[in-house]
């Protein structure tokens, strides 16, 4: 009989095993309109810094509207940046590279990801811009369809 019992129990324990990867794969699936790839990447580009957008920011710039302050280093500035930027590298920021900077105007923050500008708009608003805004990097001004200049 305990023959029989230990196959039984071997058995019972693959079932299980079986039993449990079947649920896991299950429960990690995607269902209904969560599987469309499209709607995802949508969802997350209006997401991920919904300012980034080329031709609102270039009428902004251009009607003086906003000031766009590019934080990332020189080299990078030179390679290519966007129109009507001034540029001040993140390493550089400090009250007293700041002062010419208006702050009753919006200030939109960019790098190449958007992390350097974060940084840079907590380190502005900490000098009093409260209207400093990370809008995010070149990355998604290029993805967007902005175009750079270059030195």
């Amino acid at each position: 009989m305990k023959k029989y019992k230990d196959k039984y129990i071997i058995i019972g324990s693959i079932i299980l095993a079986l039993g449990l990867i079947a649920f896991s794969m299950y429960v990690s699936k995607c269902h209904g309109d969560e599987c469309n790839t499209k709607n995802i990447v949508v969802e997350e580009e209006n997401q991920i810094f919904p300012k980034m957008i080329p031709d609102i920011i270039n009428k902004q710039v251009e009607n003086k509207e906003i000031l766009l302050l590019d934080v990332r280093e020189d080299l990078e500035w030179e390679e290519g940046h966007i129109a009507g930027a001034q540029h001040l590298a993140l390493g550089n920021l400090s009250p007293s590279s700041v002062r010419s900077l208006p702050k009753d105007m919006p200030i939109y923050v960019y790098c190449r990801s958007g992390k350097r500008a974060n940084e840079a708009t907590i380190k502005l608003q900490s000098l009093g811009f409260n209207k400093a805004e990370n809008i995010g990097g070149i990355i998604y001004w290029q993805e967007r369809g902005g175009e750079l200049i270059k030195l």
